[in-house]
């Protein structure tokens, strides 16, 4: 008799529950502002966002509240000494919850010992890699706040993050046990967004001191402490090459300003040789000049000396068989070379030969569309600038088949077991391929606009690849 009373208690209480969690979501939805007020006590949040917070993590609007629980349990779980600090917050503009995440400096110090972080001696020498049973060796250990960069503390946070694996759960079977917790959570719709936070105070520095100062040089030190090596390299390169433009164009310039059209033809033909050869003899000295700069600033930034990126540890996207090391000992993931020889050779190089003849034969038939549209026009006497239309088709085209190289390269990089860099090989691949068409139909009106737009486009996406938040 008392067995049957608890279990109608249990069930009561079971129905109690769902209808109290069934009218949460309704006033949710209703109400967004007061939805919060219907929340466990222990998802309920406060009114202050906190100071300490590098990443942000949100959830879709309709994730569960144990999901949401669950998913805290696993990034503070400190069993292998990387436990993160969470603190949860409500978004009522959303109707979403985020977490706001740091970490405590001797994970911070831990994570950093992991991937080999380059930090500054007290006894100079340079950067060396960090080592946690040396750390009173490294300069500014002391103050534990300012030891670790904001950007390399997100950094660090998201190698935490990355080290998390989906633990088996019985009522969470969409998850697949012992793949990255991040990347399945966001491929299940629980996780929506993942970005770090900017600094306001230094965002407002480097704008006065680098945006906004046109004739001083650029902070690259700030600019790497912020941003990175990858974005304070490409910022180095862009004023090394700006810089360097400027003496072909004083040689230009006098030429023009100087000759202009009182030349006859065979001493202009003489005087463009002689610009081209000196643009040979500029563009060989920018490049030696280019590789002792890239070389000053890979030392000053400790680049030099990274690991091979076969040391480090492989991707999220990284699918393979768990094995022993033959050399370390240690697990690992593992891919035989053959399955990825067969992908490459029968899929890879097949769908990639197929875009170039696609490109080839648009090639052809451009440039035979143009003579023809130009003969027909001129034969008709219809107005000249329909002259364009052909090149307005090809616009449209490049940008089209623009997005379709981008979304096949994608798909070959996920597909194969490696690095990023063949993405980025796939990208130039189709970009000079697309390229040398653009240039033989569009040089043919002296307009180099839309190549530029191209490369631009490309170096760009590139360029977002530098940012470890970026989830394609």
């Amino acid at each position: 008799m008392e067995s049957a009373l608890d279990i109608r208690g249990n069930n009561k209480l079971s129905i109690a529950k769902e209808t109290l969690e069934t009218a949460s979501k309704l006033i949710r939805r209703k109400i967004p502002r007061a939805g919060h007020l219907m929340t466990p006590r222990h998802l309920w949040i406060q009114s202050i966002p906190s100071k300490a917070c590098d990443v942000v993590l949100t959830f879709t609007k309709t994730t569960d509240y144990k999901i949401i629980e669950w998913v805290k349990s696993q990034i503070v779980d400190d069993s292998n000494g990387l436990g993160l600090s969470v603190n949860v917050q409500y978004h009522s503009s959303t109707d979403s919850y985020c977490f706001y995440l740091t970490a405590p400096f001797y994970v911070l110090m831990k994570a950093a010992q992991d991937v080999y972080l380059p930090k500054k001696t007290i006894n100079g020498g340079g950067l060396r890699e960090f080592i946690l049973s040396e750390m009173n060796t490294f300069e500014g250990i002391e103050e534990s706040s300012n030891f670790f960069t904001m950007q390399e503390r997100q950094m660090l946070i998201l190698y935490v993050l990355n080290t998390r694996r989906v633990k088996s759960c019985d009522w969470l079977t969409e998850l697949v046990e012992s793949q990255p917790l991040i990347t399945e959570c966001i491929y299940n719709g629980i996780i929506e967004h993942l970005f770090p936070v900017h600094e306001n105070k230094t965002i407002k520095w480097l704008r006065i001191i680098w945006v906004k100062s046109f004739f001083s040089f650029q902070p690259l030190d700030k600019v790497c402490d912020y941003f990175g090596v990858k974005i304070a390299m490409y910022f180095a390169w862009i004023g090394h090459y700006t810089n360097s433009l400027i003496y072909p164009a004083i040689a230009y310039s006098a030429f023009w300003f100087g000759f202009g059209r009182k030349l006859d033809q065979w001493t202009e033909g003489v005087w463009f040789v002689v610009l081209a050869f000196m643009n040979v003899i500029w563009l060989t000295v920018y490049l030696e000049t280019w590789k002792r700069y890239c070389a000053e600033l890979a030392y000053r930034w400790a680049t030099l000396d990274q690991r091979h990126q076969f040391l480090l540890q492989p991707r999220l996207e990284f699918k393979g068989e768990r094995r022993i090391s033959p050399i370390t000992g240690k697990p690992e993931v593992w891919y035989p070379n053959w399955k990825r020889r067969l992908f490459s050779y029968f899929v890879s190089a097949p769908i990639i030969g197929l875009c170039l003849v696609v490109v080839f034969a648009l090639t052809i038939f451009q440039i035979k569309f143009q003579d023809w549209w130009d003969s027909y026009i001129e034969a008709n006497e219809y107005p000249a600038y329909l002259c364009y239309i052909p090149k307005i088709m090809l616009a449209v085209i490049i940008a089209v088949l623009d997005d379709i190289y981008s979304i096949i390269a994608i798909w070959l990089n996920d597909c194969v077991s490696i690095c990023q860099l063949v993405l980025v090989s796939l990208l130039y691949c189709f970009l000079f391929t697309r390229s040398g068409k653009t240039s033989n139909a569009i040089g043919r009106s002296s307009d180099n606009q839309t190549i530029d737009a191209q490369y631009q486009r490309v170096s760009t996406s590139i360029l977002a690849g530098a940012n470890p938040f970026r989830q394609d």
